[in-house]
């Protein structure tokens, strides 16, 4: 009867935990983000790749998946197999978000906002697995999954942004590290094969859940596999951990191959595009990892004196410089503390037999072996350059900075072991509260180091007017056109991936789509493909040319950004004008310009049948 009491009380505290660790991420998340004043019908974040990520799901949303959208690329359409995304787990998660709402702009916001608890709870499960207490377990999954990184990656970046199975992967990094017998067992001179326990099916689940997240993260899982296999069959002197971790490598990469299997069939079919995702070796440098970006403060910090420091690096500095990779003051002091751990076990041998100190050593090794891949110059560059010399059409890793999540994950687990540490050997029970409160100041101080200002810079209420004036003018647009009908922009911008225009950033064009419930538009077609062909030539003809074109070939109007423009349009907007003989509808903000060409194919069509 004791016993089963003793259960129950033990799993009330756990279920109290956990509840009070969520909740606490979601108040956090509320009071950063200022929630109370969002509209989740208008994007968080309206530029650039926010616009990228919010048109992949309104196509997930419109035609079941996102591999092909009729609405774009008119009139050939987009299909997206020539740039392969592995991150199949995100999609299903926003198809599953999207069936109780069917609006993108909802389905995005929501799933961006459900990665701070499910960051916080998986982080929490992997600390508890490690013995830290509840209460420090708390402080370090909220510092974790409120990193500069979270934010600053944002909507742009949402699939990065989406780093909550992360923990889970270092969990499967431990029991590889600590139990020798995890996937395999030698018995006599042989190897036997343990797969039905516990912690072996998790992690076989785990590494098929990895592998269907975004590219770089079971990539990074993958050299962390193998520097964790090789240290851990040197700890155990025994050859299984390794061959255990190469065995989970390949699961990873063959969970990778069948994500990106519509790709590979369809460039087998159709040939391989090589005007998509083209990388170049010295881009592993240009966008490596800089130890100074990870103590540095975050640029929109809200002490003014760090923020101008952090400021002053980020434009004086070479190379590329952003405030992502910052781990904040708390977490930072982790970050040093497995640097100077190396340094003490090498002087001091194993002089303690404590499991925490026991931890830090593989949590020092795994942060070490990231800073010598992903550091500018670092191994990350001998790799990139290797395989561009020997394979030189293959796919390259460039943004080797993003490894900082990962670093970030083993600083924060380093100091909260450390923080438990010190409870033990300073805070007795008649101390405990002094330690908890210790622990909530920890909290807030990190929590505002880490935050700062991002909602002023990422998710400020502007967004909503300019969203606003883009659909009111898109509305405009397809009440007076047709259902179906076909819409030309202008100026013509490849896809994807091309940068500025001007004033016009990329991927602005998609603003129609988003706006829109059965027009097609001509922005979208994938570049080195016959519809992005088709579009260039059009363009590349004189105006009347253009107009007559597009006229046979069924399009109903043309759009005109005229931030894409040197003369702001100036020239275009007076030669349709003249050509079609009618005035544009203008946007409110006067950025947009839409010229309906139905009287004009009518009177063309008139004039044919007269001769």
């Amino acid at each position: 009867m004791l016993e089963r009491s003793l259960l129950s009380k033990i799993a009330r505290t756990a279920i109290g935990a956990y509840i009070a660790a969520i909740a606490s991420s979601l108040m956090i998340l509320v009071w950063v983000m200022k929630l109370w004043d969002a509209n989740l019908y208008v994007p968080l974040s309206y530029v650039g790749d926010s616009i990228f990520t919010a048109a992949l799901i309104k196509g997930l949303i419109d035609n079941g998946w996102y591999l092909y959208n009729p609405f774009l690329g008119a009139p050939y359409g987009l299909y997206m197999y020539d740039f392969p995304l592995s991150n199949n787990l995100d999609f299903i998660v926003l198809r599953l978000i999207s069936l109780i709402i069917r609006d993108y702009a909802f389905t995005m916001n929501l799933y961006f906002l459900l990665t701070f608890p499910l960051t916080t709870l998986t982080s929490m499960l992997v600390l508890r697995q490690l013995k830290v207490s509840y209460a420090s377990s708390i402080l370090g999954s909220l510092l974790y999954t409120f990193l500069s990184y979270h934010f600053w990656r944002g909507e742009g970046h949402l699939f990065l942004a989406a780093y909550y199975m992360i923990p889970l992967m270092v969990m499967v990094l431990f029991w590889v590290y600590s139990d020798k017998n995890l996937l395999l067992y030698e018995v006599g001179g042989g190897i036997q094969a343990n797969v039905f326990n516990q912690k072996t099916l998790m992690s076989i689940i785990i590494c098929l859940i990895i592998s269907s997240t975004f590219i770089y993260y079971p990539f990074f899982s993958c050299f962390f596999l193998i520097v964790t296999g090789v240290t851990a069959s040197l700890r155990h002197r025994s050859k299984t951990p390794l061959i255990t971790s190469l065995l989970f490598v390949v699961l990873i990469t063959a969970g990778v191959l069948i994500n990106v299997s519509p790709t590979l069939i369809y460039q087998h079919e159709n040939g391989n595009n090589p005007a998509i995702a083209i990388r170049t070796p010295e881009e592993a440098e240009y966008y490596g990892l800089k130890m100074t970006q990870l103590l540095m403060p975050i640029s929109r910090h809200s002490v003014f004196l760090l923020a101008g420091a952090a400021n002053w690096y980020l434009h004086t500095a070479p190379l590329c410089n952003h405030s992502a990779p910052s781990l904040g003051m708390i977490i930072g002091i982790g970050f040093l503390l497995l640097i100077g751990w190396i340094f003490y076990r090498i002087s001091e041998g194993q002089k303690f037999k404590i499991k925490q100190f026991d931890i830090l050593n593989e949590l020092s090794i795994l942060n070490l072996s990231a800073l010598l891949l992903a550091s500018v110059g670092g191994f990350s560059s001998i790799f990139a350059y290797c395989i561009a010399y020997f394979f030189p059409s293959s796919l390259q890793f460039r943004c080797y900075d993003r490894i900082s999540v990962f670093i970030a994950f083993f600083s924060m687990a380093a100091i909260v072991l450390l923080l438990d540490v010190l409870s033990h050997k300073y805070f007795d029970n008649n101390k405990k509260f002094l330690f908890y409160g210790i622990l909530v100041v920890l909290l807030a101080v990190g929590i505002s180091d880490q935050t700062g200002r991002y909602y002023e810079w990422l998710y400020s209420p502007s967004v909503r007017g300019e969203y606003l004036n883009d659909q009111d003018f898109i509305n405009k647009i397809e009440a007076t056109m047709p259902h179906g009908a076909m819409i030309f922009q202008l100026p013509y911008m490849p896809f994807p991936e091309y940068g500025k225009m001007h004033r016009m950033v990329d991927y602005s064009h998609l603003r129609g789509y988003l706006h829109s419930r059965d027009l097609h538009w001509s922005y979208g077609a994938m570049k080195g493909r016959q519809g992005d062909a088709w579009q260039r030539g059009v363009a590349d003809k004189p105006v009347e040319d253009v107009v007559k074109t597009l006229s046979q070939a069924g399009f109903s109007g043309i759009y005109v950004d005229r931030n894409g423009y040197g003369d702001d349009g100036a020239g275009i907007i007076s030669d349709l004008s003249n050509i079609l003989k009618t005035k544009p509808l203008i946007s409110t903000d006067r950025r947009l310009y839409f010229f309906d060409m139905i009287n004009y194919s009518t009177r063309i069509d008139s004039d044919i049948l007269a001769k």
